[in-house]
């Protein structure tokens, strides 16, 4: 049996077609860090098939997308889908 994954822009809800330039992002805890810090990371990786899938990924279609990603992080340690949904992994 063929399995069929799509993906979706975590950012934009665009759909991933084959010749598209995605990205990853892992946000993760940092294990240590000083009072008055963010206490999480904001990692940002290339596209890859196997880690895609991982659970704890969030998709990006592109360069705009990972910077509003990257944006939407810095001021609220979120990266919001819409206006009802935020992912705070």
């Amino acid at each position: 049996m063929v399995w069929d994954v799509s993906f979706t822009c975590d950012v934009c809800g665009k759909k991933k077609a084959d010749a598209n330039h995605w990205w990853m992002v892992l946000l993760g805890d940092v294990p240590c860090y000083e009072q008055d810090q963010p206490h999480q990371r904001f990692t940002i990786l290339p596209w890859n098939p196997a880690e895609s899938r991982n659970r704890d990924m969030l998709h990006v279609c592109g360069q705009g997308c990972a910077m509003k990603a990257l944006e939407r992080f810095m001021s609220t340690s979120a990266i919001v889908v819409d206006s009802k949904m935020a992912l705070t992994r």
